[in-house]
């Protein structure tokens, strides 16, 4: 496949990771189109007696017009991880957050 055609931002920092050091929601981590670029988060918190808390996303292009972006994360109050699959499409020469369940998603995952 080609290169992305988009940018994407990689926030490694944990201080720029929303919620606290020891506990975020999905929400706090769920990637996101500003001006123009995708936004991920892959940082990791300050180890604790009870273990490290992290996010993990990996950013996978479907199609030329669709990118998957799997996001995973840990942290004190998870039995297991936190995230999840979102979708991207380019529509209108620009990106827009979709569900797994939208026409153009479904094609690209068949």
């Amino acid at each position: 496949m080609n290169t992305l055609p988009i940018t994407v931002n990689n926030i490694t920092d944990w201080n720029n990771v929303p919620g606290s050091n020891t506990y975020f929601r999905t929400s706090d981590v769920t990637p996101f189109v500003d001006a123009g670029a995708l936004n991920i988060y892959n940082a990791k918190g300050t180890s604790r007696s009870w273990g490290t808390p992290k996010v993990t996303s990996t950013v996978r292009q479907l199609t030329d017009d669709v990118i998957m972006v799997e996001v995973t994360g840990w942290h004190k109050h998870t039995v297991s991880p936190v995230g999840g699959d979102f979708y991207f499409v380019r529509e209108d020469n620009s990106w827009t957050r979709r569900t797994a369940n939208h026409k153009t998603v479904k094609a690209a995952l068949r």
